[in-house]
């Protein structure tokens, strides 16, 4: 064996392996539609299971990612609560400063505002928790996040889906291509060691 061919073999079988995995990576996002080829339909993967995909997305995040209970605790969450009260009354003092009459002291409005603001914030938790209850029992039985997710994804184009799922894996995705083109090279550098073995 002559030493270009020890050499070619190697740089070869890298160029190989990375290239049919590139072209592996891109089948899986194109052909977009069905293409005929000597009697096999091609099409790209996710194309082709587009709405398995979605489906199995929305059914991921709403069992395991955000399901309804863990949603329904984050409302009913103290700091929430809290943060809802303190917002309300603000809001209700800012308003009521607003609204009365320019007429009125200044030190009468702010009683009437602060009397106003103290009345919402002792009525304003239990009624709070009543609506987050009323919102829970409708969210149970309304609403399904699994199909909202799926109406979603399947809403993309085909373009916009691929950008998406590039974007969340383009390294791995160039990482296939690279282990591809090592993987070529380690069995070129094979090749020549039988070669060289059995000359």
């Amino acid at each position: 064996m002559h030493w270009t061919q020890a050499v070619l073999l190697p740089v070869v079988g890298a160029l190989i392996g990375w290239l049919t995995n590139w072209l592996a990576v891109r089948l899986i996002f194109r052909p977009h539609k069905p293409v005929r080829v000597l009697g096999y339909t091609i099409q790209g993967v996710v194309p082709k299971r587009r709405g398995e995909l979605a489906r199995v997305i929305g059914k991921v995040i709403e069992e395991q990612l955000l399901p309804k209970e863990r949603l329904l605790n984050y409302l009913r969450s103290e700091q929430l609560n809290e943060d809802l009260i303190s917002s309300v009354n603000t809001a209700v003092r800012v308003r009521v400063m607003d609204r009365l009459p320019g007429f009125l002291p200044l030190s009468l409005r702010r009683i009437i505002s602060d009397a106003l603001a103290e009345q919402i914030r002792r009525e304003l938790p239990p009624l709070v928790e009543e609506l987050i209850d009323r919102f829970g029992e409708k969210l149970k039985v309304d609403f399904c996040l699994s199909k909202v997710v799926e109406e979603q994804v399947n809403s993309f184009s085909l373009e916009q889906l691929e950008k998406i799922i590039i974007s969340v894996s383009s390294r791995e995705l160039k990482h296939i291509e690279i282990l591809g083109g090592f993987l070529g090279f380690v069995i070129g550098l094979m090749q020549v060691g039988i070669f060289w073995f059995y000359r």
